[in-house]
């Protein structure tokens, strides 16, 4: 081949190859994208301050500047990264490994935290908030509690007896055999829960005793039963500007469920859920 075909070859290639050269630049910036916008993946954004933020990682780790070399293989990582979850997703990843679905939902829900955490209610919103739940910020009526319970009616009228000459448990047990005491907490014992754990009619009675105040013998599923109140504590009312803080954090925490039920109810009503009517 002579010189001169060899020279044309070498042309002919070399416009070739600018010319893939300027299909390829042409193509990684077919459009004009905003200042915000790094690069797009497939049209899934990523963020100018998504690719900052990965600059300022590798600068944190170097003592010399960074290059236009280092930004470009901060965003071809990034690029790269958004490519392999769009591939998770294609090729049914999530649907098969459950620490991956636990991923995502996680940082759903870490991402609405953020969100709540970024509210700044103002005072009146607050003091607004404060008092529609009032219940939230006080400590309920607590009581201390004695039970004691017999089989037999004429005992547990003899432990009434002893307990209003007395105020002395020792005593109610040492002078009556047959008596028992219920396994309640030793400590106060909200008023509100109080039903639960004796049942209404004993917490009903309960409520209404005074301090050292015994009362009559009821009718209960062990047999003859007196309550004893030992103690008291009236319900404390906290006033705003001692909780504010309490106050924000409750706010903020109720907008978090608010925000995912409000979430879940519009992904729910925009789904294709089929139910097995069949299911037990």
């Amino acid at each position: 081949m002579s010189l001169q075909s060899k020279l044309l070859l070498f042309s002919s290639l070399l416009g070739a190859i600018i010319a893939i050269g300027s299909i390829i630049e042409s193509n990684e910036n077919y459009n004009e994208l905003p200042d915000h916008i790094a690069a797009t993946v497939n049209g899934v954004v990523i963020d100018q301050q998504k690719l900052n933020t990965a600059i300022s990682l590798i600068a944190s780790d170097r003592r010399e500047a960074i290059t236009e070399k280092d930004e470009r293989l901060a965003l071809d990582r990034i690029i790269e990264e958004e490519l392999l979850v769009q591939h998770a997703f294609e090729n049914g990843f999530i649907n098969v490994d459950d620490n991956i679905r636990k991923t995502i939902v996680r940082s759903v829900v870490d991402s609405i935290v953020e969100q709540s955490n970024t509210l700044i209610p103002d005072d009146n919103t607050l003091k607004e908030f404060y008092e529609n739940h009032q219940a939230i910020f006080s400590i309920d009526e607590q009581v201390r509690i004695i039970i004691f319970n017999s089989e037999n009616i004429d005992d547990a009228n003899k432990a009434k007896i002893i307990w209003d000459d007395q105020k002395d448990e020792a005593s109610v047990f040492n002078n009556i055999d047959s008596i028992s005491k219920w396994d309640l907490p030793n400590g106060y014992i909200p008023i509100m829960t109080l039903p639960r754990l004796i049942g209404p009619n004993l917490a009903t009675i309960a409520k209404e005793l005074q301090i050292s105040e015994v009362s009559a013998p009821i009718r209960t599923a062990p047999g003859y039963s007196i309550v004893a109140l030992i103690d008291k504590k009236e319900k404390q009312v906290f006033e705003f500007e001692d909780i504010k803080e309490i106050v924000i954090q409750e706010y903020r925490r109720r907008s978090r469920d608010e925000i995912l039920s409000s979430l879940l109810k519009d992904l729910t009503l925009r789904a294709d859920i089929k139910i097995n009517s069949n299911l037990d």
